[in-house]
């Protein structure tokens, strides 16, 4: 079996996740101690990656005043995604709301209409607040941006790059 590779997007992904998540951190499990050693495995793959990449992805760390202006602007970005939700985002379990929303009839229709056109033009907001993050960051990273890395190196700094498995944590309701 192939070694898995990481590269840019995998950099990319770390910072979203570790700066707040919900952009891509799939926290919201309803367990803080998951939801907590999914944020220190995102964190520990933004620090091996950046120590791989030979960047800190901080204002300070960014190498030259270009890649600090441009930084401005990644940041902002990255928060910006984790700051999209739906009507439906806080809902973990849904059905309750779901049966009473049946029974309002139209109302109730309109209702599931809008909330899947505000979920897909969240998932298009997404999208582009990804292609942007992704470009800011092949320019920052500069002859750096299409490096891959394995499995192997991030080991040997103590990294495990798989995150943790839901099923060893026993405070989680209903999974």
């Amino acid at each position: 079996m192939e070694e898995l590779t990481y590269g840019r997007a995998a950099l990319l992904h770390a910072y979203v996740a570790a700066d707040g998540g919900n952009g891509l951190g799939d926290y919201g499990s309803e367990s803080e101690s998951y939801d907590g050693a999914l944020r220190a495995h995102h964190r520990a793959m933004l620090d091996g990656l950046q120590r791989l990449f030979a960047i800190e992805l901080t204002f300070e760390g960014m190498p030259d005043q270009r890649a600090r202006v441009l930084f401005m602007l990644f940041r902002s970005t990255a928060g910006s995604l984790n700051r999209l939700t739906t009507p439906w985002s806080g809902f973990l379990e849904a059905g309750l709301l779901h049966r009473h929303l049946d029974d309002t009839g139209d109302a109730g229709a309109r209702v599931y209409e809008a909330s899947h056109r505000i979920a897909t033009r969240t998932d298009e907001n997404r999208q582009d607040h990804l292609a942007i993050l992704d470009d800011l960051l092949t320019v920052i990273l500069g002859e750096r941006a299409e490096a891959r890395f394995t499995e192997s190196d991030l080991r040997a700094l103590g990294i495990d790059p798989q995150p943790p498995d839901v099923a060893d944590f026993d405070d989680l309701d209903g999974y």
